[in-house]
């Protein structure tokens, strides 16, 4: 988890105002900025993770888009039908009250998995820091003749501190790949038994402030 180092009043204030661009247009019509709102940056964030696990295997844990507890969240709203675009979850999460709406959701038999969600403007008095995410992706890919699934956590977002926002979104992706995996048994991916369409270890990228 990530410790983010507590602002002063004056910096709180600022980026209260900064922010009110971003959570007055979504307000007031549902819809994310076009693009960055001002006093926001943009920011990327990558994770790439295989697990030793087969394509249904992962289903039974990750093709819920209610069921979010192998993120480490029990307590999740919601607002519509599960696996749906346009159906919203609702959950506290590092500090912030976010609202995740699918805008794509693919789950065909012998994958890849993929789903995407946008995260509505949030914002944590606690650390000064305000985000949303027009992109917040996970495509899930079997390997290795299908003893093994790559994972692809991508998040394409906007913040008032892009550099502890994308950390924030790294450590929280890494987490999730990491507790699917002990979900399903522990076990670490060494790699496959050929080198073709494989990586050759778990990695992931930190890449933010950089536009998109």
């Amino acid at each position: 988890m990530i410790a983010l180092i507590l602002a002063s009043s004056s910096i709180l204030t600022t980026a209260q105002q900064a922010g009110r661009s971003a959570f007055t247009v979504f307000n007031s019509t549902g819809r994310l900025p076009p693009t960055c709102s001002q006093g926001y940056s943009a920011g990327r964030d990558e994770v790439l993770y295989t697990v030793p696990y087969t394509y249904p295997q992962v289903l039974s844990i990750i093709g819920s888009f209610a069921n979010i507890t192998w993120n480490g969240i029990t307590a999740t709203t919601l607002n519509g039908t599960d696996n749906t675009v346009g159906t919203a979850r609702t959950f506290d999460y590092f500090g912030l009250r976010l609202i995740e709406t699918i805008k794509t959701y693919e789950k065909p038999v012998h994958g890849p998995y993929f789903e995407d969600h946008t995260i509505a403007p949030s914002y944590n008095p606690a650390t000064n820091l305000s985000l949303y995410a027009f992109t917040d992706a996970l495509t899930a890919t079997p390997v290795c003749d299908g003893t093994a699934v790559a994972l692809n956590f991508t998040a394409v977002f906007c913040s008032t501190d892009v550099g502890a926002a994308g950390k924030i979104f790294q450590s929280i992706h890494l987490m999730h790949a990491m507790t699917l995996q002990e979900f399903l048994g522990n076990k670490t991916w060494t790699g496959c038994a050929y080198s073709y369409g494989c990586h050759g270890q778990n990695h992931h990228g930190d890449r933010w402030g950089y536009g998109w």
